[in-house]
């Protein structure tokens, strides 16, 4: 456990709050949008790959600002 966290990527409780619970809320659309092209994989071919390629960067930037 890193009780340091929030000041290593300064930032505030509820920014990283914020933060953590749009990606959890992304994921969970991602997720449920892979089930679906699961079941019917003519709809939704790009959507998740394209998404997690997005999230990927994202993550880049932040970890490139720290």
């Amino acid at each position: 456990m890193n009780l340091n966290h929030l000041e290593e990527i300064e930032e505030t409780y509820f920014k990283h709050f914020f933060r953590a619970l749009m990606m959890s809320f992304n994921l969970l659309i991602m997720a449920l949008v892979c089930l679906v092209h699961a079941l019917l994989p003519f709809i939704f071919t790009t959507y998740v790959s394209k998404n997690i390629r997005e999230i990927n960067s994202y993550l880049d930037l932040l970890n490139n600002k720290e």
